[in-house]
């Protein structure tokens, strides 16, 4: 199917199924509009990046859309451009490691007609790391327009709608990467033995406990990584742990989560990492929406680090016995199939 739509609006589409919904419970308590859902996804206080669809200007944003191609096509944000996830997640070779392809990343949004200087809203089926992908990539690029997030994903949103798919043409988007975003191997070998010291940087582990510590034959080892465990120093806080569902977790929560129990400065530098360089945006982006001043990726991440050529591994340590797990709760949802999702 090609074109869209543009005689519904999501919030027409959900009250017809409330509506439907209070017909067959009559007498219940506790049946949300779409008005509740929307009002429920704003946010309060000084947090960045994320906003309710109420708390967005409609008429003034690029909506960018980073679920699932089969999602974008059956329903969206009314002429968002769906995101190329596979592309804005490329990585170039350098000396010290693993880098963002800012040349790539750049033609991506060309192809998608997102311009330098658009004010972007970004969403996905939750909050999730897909949607963070794209943010980062968006900040590493230095995109001059302001760039949102909307809290609750397609779920919360109440306005017009599209169906199908058009092209939005192309522009010209000429990158001005942003170093100090990301490290490098290189740069982490280096600075062993100071994480989270006193005056050290500090080093955020996202992935599962279970691959932080190394345990045997747990589901959440990657194959293909030649050692197990986390790099020295690194705290461990599973990124999961700032959704609820499909919203950001409460800012206050989540500041006591990373700035009490974790043990971070809000000065930084802190440097985030999972096993690639997808799922560890989310905790990157919270930290940065939190105030946290300088927050870096990994771009290489623990795929990089644990698969290092074998007579170069004392430069790059692999640490099992000593570890601090910070246990959070959280959950992701908006799987394709209904269910949950890790990519949100």
């Amino acid at each position: 199917m090609s074109g869209e739509e543009t005689d519904l609006t999501r919030r027409s589409l959900l009250a017809a199924a409330a509506g439907a919904g209070v017909a067959g419970t009559a007498g219940c308590s506790g049946v949300q509009t779409p008005s509740d859902v929307a009002a429920a996804a704003s946010v309060g206080g000084n947090v960045g990046y994320f906003r309710g669809p109420a708390q967005v200007d409609l008429g003034a944003s690029t909506f960018v859309d980073a679920r699932s191609k089969e999602q974008y096509r059956a329903e969206h944000v009314y002429g968002a451009r769906h995101a190329p996830i596979e592309t804005l997640e490329t990585r170039q070779a350098s000396d010290d490691g693993f880098v963002p392809d800012a040349a790539g990343m750049a033609s991506a949004l060309e192809s998608i007609g997102v311009a330098p200087d658009d004010d972007v809203v970004v969403y996905g089926s939750s909050v999730g790391s897909r949607v963070s992908r794209v943010v980062f990539a968006l900040e590493y690029l230095g995109h001059e327009g302001d760039v949102f997030v909307l809290n609750g994903g397609y779920e919360a949103w109440t306005g017009r709608v599209g169906v199908g798919s058009r092209s939005h043409g192309t522009v010209d988007y000429d990158p001005d990467p942003q170093p100090g975003l990301v490290v490098t191997r290189e740069w982490l070998a280096d600075r062993v033995g100071t994480f989270n010291a006193d005056g050290g940087p500090g080093l955020l582990d996202v992935r599962p406990p279970e691959a932080y510590l190394g345990a045997r034959q747990a589901d959440a080892l990657v194959a293909s990584n030649a050692r197990h465990g986390h790099l020295p120093g690194a705290v461990n806080v599973r990124w999961t742990g700032n959704i609820d569902g499909r919203e950001l977790v409460e800012p206050g929560t989540l500041a006591q989560l990373y700035f009490s129990r974790a043990g971070l400065t809000q000065s930084g530098p802190t440097v985030v990492y999972g096993q690639g360089n997808v799922n560890p945006t989310n905790t990157w982006l919270v930290l940065r929406a939190l105030g946290a001043e300088d927050v870096r990726l990994y771009e290489g991440g623990f795929g990089e680090w644990a698969n290092v050529d074998a007579e170069r591994r004392g430069r790059f340590p692999v640490e099992t016995k000593t570890s601090t797990v910070i246990e959070t709760s959280g959950s992701v949802g908006g799987g394709d199939d209904g269910g949950f999702s890790c990519t949100g």
